[in-house]
């Protein structure tokens, strides 16, 4: 067999990195950039949605994790990624950065104590396999 074609079949049978394989693209922002939020978790959905009090806001927000995207509430291990989220939030003063909305929430980059929770969800081993939405 020639390299070339032991090559493409290897690049064939090989799984591509997820986002390109889902052809999936993050929508453009739609919050002004340098938008931030100060907020306190309240209540959590899953392992990546939760919802804030946040300053100057007349209503609490849904907020959808940028970075990550776990599992759904009644999927297996569903529980345990709200319990982390749940434990990474609940008494940090949160800063939001706005992105984009999506299904009545909003998707943000989410601060607690500097550090982005959905990235270092991710990099924990949050985020489910396959196609994700980050």
């Amino acid at each position: 067999m020639t390299s070339a074609r032991a090559l493409a079949l290897f690049l064939l049978f090989s799984p591509p990195a997820l986002a390109d394989a889902c052809r999936w693209r993050e929508p453009p922002a739609t919050y002004p950039a340098g938008l931030a939020w100060t907020c306190n978790a309240v209540r959590w959905a899953d392992g990546d949605t939760l919802t804030a009090d946040c300053a100057g806001q007349a209503e609490p927000i849904r907020v959808r994790l940028r970075g990550v995207d776990t599992v759904e509430r009644g999927e297996p291990g569903w529980s345990a990624a709200r319990l982390e989220l749940r434990r990474t939030t609940e008494a940090a003063p949160l800063v939001i950065l706005p992105h984009h909305g999506s299904h009545n929430r909003v998707v943000a980059t989410v601060l607690a104590h500097g550090r982005d929770v959905g990235r270092a969800m991710d990099a924990a081993g949050w985020s489910k396999a396959g196609c994700p939405r980050r």
